[in-house]
């Protein structure tokens, strides 16, 4: 599954190597630049009309974040994608969702977030009905996000979006799943539902069912892709 990436416009009043580094990331999950492609520097500096040194930067920590190999004086290369490494980050949203469901089952969600939450599964079979992945995809992101946003903590979403990047690369790497996909929107409105009515256990369950799909398209990917290594 891919989407069209826009362009890279750099604000020059913001740290420079953040911007490249989020663009570069948003590339690699989509798929736009696929697992094992060598990315040749000069050509991405021009490109992104940049000098050389905020790229190496932006470049180091998407090899900290093991999207990229770098070797020295020989090239760089996105990263296949691990099949370890993608269930170690499943292990770790579910879990961390998982305390949200069950969190918000038992407290309860406002009137504003229930009627967002909607709003926006019903943005995702608009776009489902007219095939636009890309944006079924980012109600998806809005959608647990605005979950989130519901407990007030911070940092919480920032921790669970890193730990989502490989598993969404892994979706996003693959063939388009429609039977997947659309179960994937029923299971948002199920969510929804079993918080609305306080059905703690069923909520973690689902959450977690949820999470874990992401095996299904998995199982799809071109075996070139994929890592078994970790």
């Amino acid at each position: 599954m891919r989407s069209v990436m826009s362009r890279l416009l750099l604000d020059r009043e913001k740290p420079v190597k953040m911007q490249i580094y989020h663009w570069l990331k948003e590339r690699i999950i989509y798929g736009e630049f696929a697992p094992g492609m060598i990315l040749e520097k000069n050509e991405l500096a021009h490109q992104l009309n940049v000098s050389p040194t905020p790229l190496r930067e932006a470049l180091i920590l998407l090899k900290h974040d093991n999207f990229i190999d770098m070797v020295p004086n020989l090239h760089t290369r996105v990263k296949l994608i691990e099949v370890k490494r993608v269930e170690e980050n499943a292990f770790i949203r579910a879990a961390l969702e998982g305390a949200v469901v069950e969190q918000l089952a038992l407290s309860g969600i406002s009137k504003t977030v229930e009627k967002a939450c909607q709003k926006l599964i019903d943005s995702q079979l608009g776009a489902f009905d007219k095939q636009d992945y890309a944006s079924v995809f980012r109600f998806d992101l809005e959608f647990h996000h605005r979950l989130v946003d519901q407990l007030a903590l911070d940092s919480l979403w920032d921790n669970l979006y890193a730990n989502r990047a490989h598993l969404d690369r892994a979706r996003q790497c693959s063939p388009v799943n429609v039977a997947g996909i659309r179960r994937s929107i029923e299971q948002h409105q199920q969510l929804l539902q079993l918080i609305v009515s306080g059905q703690v256990q069923p909520a973690r369950e689902l959450i977690k069912a949820h999470v874990w799909s992401v095996f299904d398209d998995l199982k799809q990917i071109a075996p070139e892709y994929l890592s078994r290594d970790h």
